[in-house]
C-alpha cells in the first residue's frame, strides 16, 4: 500500500477522530462553547441563586408539614451575599442530594460536574402578615454553559 493510501483513510477517519476527542475533552472539562469560556464558581453560585430567586413558589417547612409559598424575593445575587457570606459550596464536603453525573453527560457538555449547595433564607409572610425567614438548602447541577440541571 501507498503514503496516498494512509493519508486518506487518516484524512476521513483519523482527523475527524480527533477533532471530537478534542472537543468531548473540552466539554468533559466544563468548557462552554457557546460563550468560549469556562464559568467560574462565582458564576456557578450566582446562576443557582437567580434560579432559586426567580421562583413563584418554594417548598418550605411550615406548620409542622411541607407548604409552598410565596416568598419576598431578593434585589439582586449581591443582597442576597451580603445577608449570607458563607451560604454556598461548590462541590460541598459530604456531597449533595442529586444524582451523579455521568460519563456521557459530561463528554455532551449536558453535567459540568460540579455541584452548587446553597443554603438559601427564604424571607415569606406568616399567617399574621408578619415577615419571617427559613432556610433551606438546595443543590445544584450546571451544564457547561450555567443552565440548571432538572432532577424530575
Amino acid at each position: 500500500m501507498n503514503r496516498t493510501y494512509f493519508l486518506a483513510i487518516f484524512l476521513l477517519i483519523g482527523f475527524p477522530l480527533t477533532i471530537l476527542s478534542i472537543y468531548f475533552s473540552f466539554n468533559y472539562s466544563g468548557f462552554c462553547f457557546a460563550k468560549m469560556r469556562y464559568f467560574s464558581d462565582y458564576d456557578k453560585i450566582k446562576l443557582a441563586f437567580d434560579s432559586l430567586n426567580s421562583a413563584e413558589q418554594l417548598r418550605i417547612k411550615f406548620a409542622g408539614k411541607m407548604q409552598y409559598h410565596e416568598f419576598i424575593k431578593y434585589e439582586s445575587f449581591d443582597e442576597y451575599i451580603k445577608e449570607n457570606p458563607d451560604c454556598c459550596a461548590i462541590n460541598p464536603p459530604g456531597g449533595v442530594e442529586a444524582p451523579p453525573d455521568s460519563f456521557l453527560t459530561r463528554i455532551l457538555g449536558l453535567h459540568s460536574g460540579k455541584y452548587v449547595q446553597i443554603n438559601f433564607k427564604v424571607r415569606y409572610l406568616d399567617e399574621r402578615g408578619l415577615q419571617t425567614s427559613q432556610e433551606i438548602t438546595s443543590d445544584f447541577a450546571l451544564e457547561n454553559c450555567g443552565k440548571v440541571v432538572s432532577f424530575d
